[in-house]
């Protein structure tokens, strides 16, 4: 008996965190669509390339979509699949979410997505570090992010941002 394989998309998502010593707290990057105010507040991520881990799309995402700078990836927490709309060339959708650290200590900037031919070339962000507990990820985005504070406190060795 042969086997059915689906089709899907392998997506990768990036929860970027930081705690600067003299920072409020945890922070997440998130970012939002400059010129669509309603793809709401959003973390970076995007499709696989050919021979790429879900972690390798995360941080080329998260680079590509909001030119953060010095990442350091964490790890995988987990992905989910999710069928599509039927006017996708592919049926199904896995989304693989990773944490990972940066030292970049802007709070707010804009940025342009390169020319990297993804798609998303030319779009304008604009991407903010917000308090972990208080970053109002849209699109349930954020169904991981609780799973990656405990992960990142074990390895930075930091105070539990989510009890301020």
């Amino acid at each position: 008996m042969p086997e059915r394989f689906l089709e899907f998309r392998q997506r990768g998502t990036a929860y970027v965190l930081r705690d600067l010593p003299e920072g409020p707290g945890l922070e997440v990057l998130v970012m939002l669509h400059v010129d669509r105010p309603e793809a709401g507040v959003q973390v970076p991520g995007g499709g696989a390339r050919p021979g790429e881990t879900p972690g390798e799309t995360a941080m080329r995402e998260a680079a590509e979509e909001t030119g953060v700078r010095d990442l350091v990836f964490g790890e995988v927490l987990g992905s989910k699949l999710m069928a599509v709309p039927e006017w996708i060339a592919y049926d199904y959708q896995v989304n693989t979410y990773s944490w990972m650290t940066t030292t970049d200590p802007r709070d707010a900037w804009d940025h342009t997505v390169p020319h990297t031919g993804d798609g998303d070339d030319g779009l304008r962000m604009r991407a903010e570090f917000r308090l972990v507990g208080a970053s109002g990820i849209d699109w349930g985005l954020d169904w991981l992010l609780e799973a990656a504070v405990p992960r990142y406190l074990a390895r930075r060795g930091s105070r539990n941002p989510l009890s301020t």
